[in-house]
């Protein structure tokens, strides 16, 4: 997998934002239209198709690199020494520029390919007991003979297990050999880079690992950001076979400009080039065969991985020895290309093809939601090849399937449901239409798939979205009500600042919300009593302080309408007054003319000991004697809620005193 962070194997957090390295992850999702509206297809931002230039980050390539990218990072000398390569040993048309062929076999050119220290070392000088050795093809990759790669070549030709993984390998390696290839001699590398491939994902182009590397060459989210792979709730090209591919190329030509050597830019590829720097500046070798000698000076991981990728790549030149010579080879990768409109289910594109929906997620497994993404005017999408005619033809009569949808993009502090609303929709099919699990995955500036609705209904709808924001919650109002807000202190105010009132919805954080009304985290815990290290929850009511002229629009967010709230001071009569009248209930005060618990007393308003006792703070058990007093939620209303009603159906009043208590 790729590591790009000089900051530690699986560190790609704090510390490397601090040093530039990691990108925000490019959206393809996210037109730049103003939230909570239609978003209308952008056309220039709508991914190209196969040889459409990846837009990579060069301050990161830069620090993979070790110099600009593009740059010959070892300067003229290198150049010259190529150039005599190049004389010395002339290779044919199609060859790789790090291979000869001498009497029909590849011999390794590769500067350092037989280890100094070691002097010429044969395999057979390693192992006499195995002659096969002698008789074996090489790779164009430099191959230093030592005992971990021998161990390599003997599981894949004795072990049956190692048999067994190679087989399938070398089967699924057809479905896109030839394209590899293609890319890595477009960049002038060694082909049997192949192979790394292979050990990354098996060729599986849906591979993910337990720390979220994804895709046949195993981007981590940083890695792809730096290499041009877009990434988003709809797209992750990481995923793409084809697009990833030419991004790792570029990776592989960065880290052999820092190292001039393969070995250490496999090892690099696998362990990060940082822990490679380490260890060859902590024991002053850049020999990747010596520092495998040394404590700590490589990953155990990285230890095996390059005599693995090299074992593999010379299984790969020598099958027939190896016992493979007749494995058949999946069929490669063939496709056309198609463009549709707007955002449309695959399996729609496998109808209009003709084809069943598997095929289509096959083909495109950078779409992770089944559906082509929201807002993009003209999106590629792969077909098998010979269907485009097909295809051409039968989407159009399919029009009703796919054209009943629009593209919406999410105002920070829109709840789910109102969007739902909004667009005459229940939560439970807007989930599915998105291939959502739950509505955390929304934030403000998400693009949601909604089905079309006509601008009155959509109106509408939004005013009833809208007043929800009022009623809905704990407690529940009326339509028209207020929405009572319990603050610290109602009256504190921020000098030359205004206030907004922004309503907390699922996955909302305290500092993603700093961050879009641009103020201080710690100020805005502060202003509302918050902790600043506990999670915010759905429904509580932020009051921020934020520049006079604050236009909401352009910071695409909802805010409640000031005249709507009420302000009250958290915990105080009037709050608990103010809230409990919403319920149908109203605070009194009862004081007990004989000895009473909690039990008794609540039984005679409907509410049990543990209702009492939490009104007052108090064990649930505790008793009165005769003059204490204690607080009482009294239902004065019925109809208002569903709470009052069910309470005043289980009060059981005193028949022989009077129904109300002493206020």
């Amino acid at each position: 997998m790729i590591w790009t962070t000089p900051c530690g194997r699986k560190t790609l957090a704090a510390s490397c934002l601090a040093v530039g390295l990691i990108a925000q992850p490019a959206r393809a999702d996210q037109p730049a239209v103003p939230a909570g509206r239609q978003v209308d297809p952008p056309g220039p931002e709508a991914p190209g198709g196969d040889d459409a230039p990846l837009e990579m980050n060069a301050d990161g390539r830069r620090s993979v690199r070790g110099c600009d990218p593009g740059a010959d990072c070892a300067g003229d000398l290198l150049e010259g020494l190529h150039a005599f390569e190049i004389e010395a040993f002339p290779r044919r048309r199609g060859d790789s520029p790090w291979s000869d062929r001498d009497g029909g076999s590849i011999v390794s050119r590769a500067p350092g390919a037989v280890s100094a220290r070691r002097g010429k070392v044969l395999p057979t000088d390693l192992r006499p007991d195995l002659p096969w050795l002698a008789k074996l093809e090489m790779p164009d990759l430099p191959i230093k003979w030592d005992q971990r790669i021998i161990k390599f070549l003997e599981f894949y030709k004795d072990d049956p297990r190692g048999q067994k993984l190679m087989r399938v390998w070398l089967r699924d390696q057809g479905r896109y050999r030839e394209m590899i290839l293609r890319e890595l001699r477009r960049a002038k590398l060694p082909e049997d880079l192949l192979y790394v491939c292979m050990i990354e994902s098996g060729y599986d182009s849906r591979d993910r690992s337990r720390v979220g590397a994804e895709g046949l060459w195993q981007f981590m989210p940083a890695a792809g950001v730096i290499y041009g792979l877009k990434q988003s709730r709809w797209v992750d090209e990481r995923n793409d076979p084809v697009k990833s591919t030419r991004a790792v190329t570029a990776y592989f030509a960065d880290l052999y400009q820092r190292f001039g050597d393969w070995d250490l830019a496999m090892a690099a590829y696998n362990a990060g080039y940082g822990a490679v720097l380490r260890g060859i500046a902590r024991y002053n070798t850049n020999d990747f065969w010596r520092l495998l000698d040394y404590e700590s000076a490589l990953p155990w991981e990285s230890s095996i991985y390059v005599p693995k990728a090299l074992a593999a790549a010379i299984v790969g030149r020598n099958r027939e020895l190896f016992g493979f010579g007749d494995v058949v080879p999946a069929p490669a990768l063939a496709y056309d290309e198609v463009t549709v409109p707007t955002s449309v289910a695959l399996s729609v594109v496998a109808k209009a093809a003709g084809v069943d929906t598997r095929t289509i997620e096959d083909l495109n497994p950078y779409l992770t939601k089944g559906r082509t993404p929201p807002g993009i005017k003209s999106f590629p999408v792969r077909i098998p090849r010979g269907r485009r005619d097909q295809f051409a033809a039968r989407f159009p009569q399919l029009r009703g399937e796919w054209d009943l949808y629009d593209a919406y993009l999410v105002r920070h502090g829109e709840r789910f449901e109102d969007v739902a609303t909004t667009h005459g929709i229940t939560v439970k099919k807007l989930r599915e239409l998105n291939g959502m699990d739950s509505d955390r995955e929304v934030e403000g500036g998400t693009v949601l798939v909604v089905p079309r609705v006509s601008e009155a209904d959509k109106q509408a709808n939004r005013a009833k979205a809208e007043e929800s924001l009022y009623t809905a919650g704990e407690p529940e109002g009326q339509p028209g009500d207020k929405l009572a807000v319990a603050l610290p202190d109602p009256d504190f105010a921020v000098a030359g600042k205004q206030r907004a009132f922004y309503r907390v919805v699922a996955g909302d954080s305290l500092t993603r919300i700093a961050r879009v009304f641009g103020v201080d985290r710690g100020a805005l815990a502060t202003w509302n009593g918050l902790d600043s290290e506990a999670k915010l929850q759905p429904r509580m009511v932020l009051s921020i302080w934020v520049d006079r002229g604050f236009k909401p629009a352009d910071r695409s967010v909802a805010l409640l309408d000031p005249a709507r709230v009420q302000l009250v001071k958290a915990g105080s009569v009037e709050h608990i007054q103010v809230t409990e009248k919403k319920l149908g209930r109203e605070r009194v005060t009862y004081t007990a003319k004989k000895r009473e618990s909690y039990e008794v007393i609540g039984k005679k308003y409907g509410l049990s000991a543990r209702d009492v006792a939490r009104i007052n703070r108090k064990p649930y058990d505790t008793v009165l004697e005769a003059g204490d007093s204690c607080v009482i939620y009294q239902v004065v209303d019925r109809k208002a809620s569903e709470r009052a009603a069910d309470q005043a159906r289980a009060a059981r009043p005193d028949r022989n005193a009077k129904r109300r208590p002493h206020k």
